[in-house]
């Protein structure tokens, strides 16, 4: 007669990987963030769009999913109209200020790395990297 093998569930196990599973998805989310600062995909004008209201936000990470945010009240109007003449190089206004522009600014511009896009796997593969697979 055969003995049944013994099934043990590592409880602290599986807590390091859900946190392992949390922290990568985090850290490959502000990985995106910074590549699609560098591609220059967003309207600039002083900056804030790209800058401080671009944010990630990572309190869902343990549950699974993560999200990019852009913290403006114009930032719908500016991304739903791509009809929109985006200024792709520096620029002064009527009042004298100078503003830069970004070469590549255009409406709905995270598209490319949405499902359809040309990146649409690139968080996966970031996602990969950050752990080692």
């Amino acid at each position: 007669m055969s003995k049944d093998p013994q099934f043990r569930f590592d409880v602290q196990g599986c807590k390091k990987v859900d946190q392992a599973m949390a922290d990568a998805l985090a850290k490959s989310a502000f990985v995106l963030q910074d590549e699609i600062r560098e591609e220059q995909v967003i309207p600039r004008m002083d900056g804030t769009l790209s800058g401080e209201a671009f944010n990630v936000d990572v309190k869902t990470a343990r549950r699974g999913y993560v999200t990019l945010n852009f913290n403006t009240p114009y930032a719908r109007r500016l991304y739903f109209h791509p009809e929109y003449q985006f200024h792709k190089s520096p620029w002064v206004d009527s009042m004298g200020r100078k503003h830069d522009g970004n070469p590549n600014a255009q409406g709905e511009w995270m598209r490319h790395w949405l499902p359809g896009g040309k990146y649409q796997s690139r968080f996966a593969q970031i996602f990969n990297g950050v752990l080692n697979l």
